[in-house]
């Protein structure tokens, strides 16, 4: 006797060769309608070679013909003994077999069932690894030595330049500190500590639109400033203001202002520096210093 399983529900059924050969192997289920080939879970009992002939005659019938159109699968019916199934489903009335009523049967071992695991009821609770009060202190410890570290450093760049007028030495370190970041330190400019001496301004023998100034600056500071800015005003006859003009350090030196270059510490600077004048007739200046 030969016995398929249903692929869908697992619900198995006897089946005879001539019902699998006249609809190549395509049969339905009496429990769930589904459609399934009945050669992929053919079984025989022990003591019973017909599945072996069944498959061999099927071989030899797909070999020599290729049927272009499959009929109507064939209803079968299940076999008595108990099988189970992965969801509970009420047994259908067994279906008439296309075999013969009297073809007689032999009952076959019973199959063993299918072992369901049963499912968890309830809420799934997860646990959750709370830190120990010792890894928190531990990083609580480490956060507040990050902030004390970041706050240092934010003092540090707020008072750079009075730490480099403190500290000469620190100087070098701060502007290497600050060259990735495209800041500067600031020297400690303090216009009150310049003095200017010898300045005169005079006429260019042969050149009536030309003036030429002289003066000497000195630091009285004792730390190093930046080169002051110098404002020259040209009065009249009435001692009103006829022209005023800015002079820049880079007019004064005839050159740029190298990075770093600066008025040493109780030095000076003597200037010489020639103007035009537009015919402007002046009759006397005056000059101070100062910083932007």
């Amino acid at each position: 006797m030969l016995i398929t399983t249903c692929t869908h529900c697992l619900a198995r059924f006897r089946v005879s060769p001539q019902q699998l050969n006249a609809k190549q192997g395509q049969v339905r289920c009496g429990r769930c309608r589904k459609v399934f080939n009945g050669f992929e879970a053919l079984e025989r009992y022990p003591d019973d070679d017909t599945g072996s002939r069944l498959l061999a005659a099927r071989e030899a019938q797909l070999k020599e013909s290729h049927p272009s159109e499959t009929s109507e699968s064939v209803p079968l019916e299940e076999t008595a003994e108990p099988i189970a199934a992965p969801s509970p489903l009420p047994d259908p009335a067994p279906i008439a077999s296309a075999t013969p009523a009297s073809t007689p049967t032999e009952p076959g071992p019973p199959s063993k069932p299918l072992e369901v695991k049963p499912r968890r009821s309830g809420p799934i609770v997860y646990e959750i690894e709370r830190p120990s009060a010792r890894q928190a202190a531990v990083a609580w410890r480490y956060g507040v030595a990050l902030l004390a570290v970041v706050l240092a450093i934010e003092m540090v760049f707020a008072a750079r330049g009075d730490l480099a007028q403190r500290y000469p030495v620190l100087r070098p370190w701060l502007e290497s500190a600050c060259g990735p970041f495209r800041c500067a330190i600031a020297w400690p400019n303090n216009e009150a500590l310049l003095k200017l001496e010898d300045s005169e301004l005079l006429e260019v023998p042969g050149k009536a639109n030309q003036i030429a100034l002289g003066a000497r600056i000195r630091n009285l500071a004792p730390h190093a400033q930046e080169y002051p800015y110098l404002e020259l005003t040209l009065t009249d006859l009435t001692g009103q203001a006829a022209a005023r003009r800015v002079i820049r350090p880079t007019d004064y030196l005839g050159r740029p202002v190298a990075a770093g270059e600066v008025l040493s510490a109780s030095g000076e600077l003597a200037i010489q520096l020639r103007l035009e004048t537009r015919n402007l007739k002046a009759t006397g200046y005056e000059l101070m210093l100062f910083y932007p």
